[in-house]
């Protein structure tokens, strides 16, 4: 059943078995194979997504929701109102002009003071309640080779099937009945009948493929964060993280230091200079030194801006929107699917060893002798990054 309450943003579902997973890679693959999905379509596209700007790949979406409307098709679109500041007027009114439910979360308003900075980074798409998309892209031309060449962001999607798609339809449910001003009792009905299976909570089970949603709403929560620190504390093999923006805590900075010690080869998979935020990469680059005194490997991509959002240990994966930075753990809406999947693991292993191939490793000799400059800018930008991690929550 469909909660009571809707105030929850904070989802950690029960592990499921019998599913599939796709590994998506840049965006002329993932764009691709959402539309081709979206196209499909026969009763219902919900989409969540925190980045959306006007351009060539944000009106092939619209034009493909427009065809799915004309075949009745019902559509749901929730964009964060900062990270789709960008979609033009004209494409919001084509939207709505042809019956798509349209939706901003959390609109800026001076009263809710800090409050504002809450987000929802969440990137989900989900397709007739039978396939779900999750990752760390938007909807933007930065994504796509096809029309921002080699600049193009280096970005995955995971498409799923089987039993943990109804598990992201649960959590689009969650967040979009927040928004409830418009009572849709034919919908919830659907719903209601869609979600009244039973819902066992089986527990992990490290000799079974099993996967789960785990989600988190910000402003202090971090199930996504313990979930990742707990698999490093368990690791005796690898622990390879990849993020956007680093600018971790004492937590997970411990869990990498003495997983190094122990012997576990421990990576991070960082963006080089190639970076929409430079400030939060000097910010990051400012706990180098203590993690390569432990003996933690350091390798900053080169080739493009690196947004992957990914990390696996020994037997377990986890991929979505979270960073696993302070910043967005402590204000934003995120989402990730982990995994006790050997077939999805080898995948990402497979991305992230080439993603290495095409990466500079910082070496504690290497890092020793950078330029006075550099060391500036990362003292301000960490003192900058600490003082914005101590906000109140409101």
């Amino acid at each position: 059943m469909i909660p009571a309450s809707t105030e929850n943003f904070t989802c950690i579902l029960p592990w499921r078995s019998r599913n599939h997973f796709t590994l998506l890679v840049n965006g002329d693959q993932f764009f691709h194979r959402i539309f081709e999905s979206i196209s499909a379509a026969t009763s219902a596209v919900d989409i969540e997504m925190y980045l959306m700007e006007s351009g060539a790949i944000c009106n092939q979406l619209i034009e493909t929701l427009l065809e799915a409307r004309k075949r009745d098709v019902y559509v749901r679109l929730l964009l964060d109102h900062v990270g789709s500041h960008n979609l033009k007027h004209q494409d919001r009114q084509k939207l709505r002009a042809a019956g798509v439910d349209l939706r901003f979360f959390n609109r800026i308003k001076r009263s809710k003071r800090l409050r504002n900075f809450s987000r929802d980074h969440r990137k989900i798409v989900l397709v007739d309640c039978a396939i779900a998309f999750t990752g760390g892209a938007g909807i933007t031309d930065n994504f796509s080779p096809t029309h921002a060449g080699k600049a193009a962001w280096h970005d995955t999607m995971v498409e799923i099937t089987g039993e943990l798609v109804h598990d992201w339809q649960l959590l689009f449910e969650r967040t979009w009945l927040h928004y409830d001003s418009v009572h849709e009792e034919e919908m919830r009905a659907k719903l209601r009948l869609a979600f009244s299976r039973d819902h066992s909570s089986p527990l992990m089970n490290r000799n079974l493929p099993q996967a789960r949603v785990v989600a988190s709403r910000g402003l202090g929560n971090k199930p996504i964060i313990g979930s990742l620190i707990s698999e490093i504390n368990k690791a005796t093999i690898q622990a390879w993280v990849c993020t956007a923006y680093f600018y971790p805590s004492r937590k997970l900075l411990k869990a990498l230091t003495k997983a190094a010690e122990r012997g576990v080869d421990v990576r991070l998979i960082l963006p080089g200079y190639k970076t929409d935020h430079p400030s939060v990469r000097y910010a990051g680059r400012s706990w180098y030194r203590e993690l390569l005194e432990h003996q933690v490997r350091i390798l900053e991509y080169q080739p493009s801006f690196l947004h992957l959002k990914a990390a696996l240990t020994d037997d377990w994966v986890t991929i979505g929107s979270c960073n696993f930075d302070r910043w967005n753990l402590h204000w934003n809406l995120e989402a990730n699917l982990e995994a006790l999947d050997p077939q999805l693991h080898q995948q990402i292993t497979r991305l992230l060893e080439h993603d290495q191939d095409q990466c500079i490793e910082i070496t504690l000799e290497r890092w020793k002798v950078r330029g006075w400059h550099e060391k500036i800018k990362e003292r301000f930008w960490k003192w900058v990054a600490m003082f914005l991690a101590r906000l109140p929550n409101d």
